[in-house]
């Protein structure tokens, strides 16, 4: 039985929303049958409002809407809550003292399920703000991972993908090449395996398009919530 009602904050964007969507209905029929579909609360942004915000001086501006958005999301009747995107989370430790519910992070999820594996070195992929922030690497590092990013230049090719097509469910064998071609280069560096540390990237590749292990974080994340939601 799903004891607590899924909150989700999507819209950041909308095709990777969908697929949390579809992901979590999914696990929670595998659990109770076919008969069954999950609780789920969906907040969906304008994603305008959140990268808008995210690119003001004052962090006070971004905070304060993440805040606002949760509580909504609460009176709508969800008893915890995910962002549906990895970006979002470097600004969950301003705002963790003002959820008023519950949260489940896609970063410790992630981080777990590296850990878990075994592998001691892990390639990271996502927008800039991801791969050169310190939310997934201070965390890594605590569980003792080391961690690898992309090159500058490199860095600039992801976000642009991110932003340009994936964001708008746009796929092109042309990105999934690029994809191809950076992870092989960590790969290069000593890498064991690589988190797709963007909620759209996994719509754009699949395990079977590389050699090394992934870790598809939308699909770490919708497991972990439908745990909690259970437990």
């Amino acid at each position: 039985m799903q004891k607590k009602t899924i909150g989700l904050i999507g819209g950041i964007g909308w095709a990777s929303s969908a697929e949390y969507y579809r992901l979590i209905n999914e696990l929670t029929a595998a659990r109770l049958g076919l008969a069954h579909s999950a609780r789920i609360v969906l907040l969906s942004l304008d994603q305008y409002d959140f990268t808008s915000r995210a690119a003001e001086s004052d962090p006070l501006a971004i905070c304060n809407f993440l805040v606002t958005q949760v509580h909504k999301l609460k009176d709508a009747g969800a008893d915890f809550f995910l962002f549906c995107a990895n970006g979002a989370h470097r600004f969950v430790p301003a705002i963790y003292p003002r959820l008023p519910m519950p949260f489940v992070s896609i970063v410790d999820a992630t981080v777990d399920k590296v850990k878990a594996s075994g592998i001691e070195k892990v390639g990271l992929l996502g927008v800039r703000q991801t791969m050169a922030g310190s939310f997934y690497h201070d965390r890594l590092r605590a569980a003792g991972i080391a961690t690898l990013t992309p090159d500058t230049a490199t860095q600039d090719s992801i976000h642009d993908i991110i932003y340009n097509e994936l964001i708008h469910n746009r796929l092109t064998q042309r990105s999934r090449a690029l994809f191809v071609e950076y992870i092989q280069a960590l790969a290069d560096k000593g890498a064991q395996g690589i988190i797709l540390g963007c909620t759209e990237i996994p719509l754009l590749i699949r395990q079977e398009d590389v050699a090394l292990p992934i870790f598809n974080t939308t699909a770490i994340h919708c497991q972990a919530a439908v745990d909690f939601a259970f437990a």
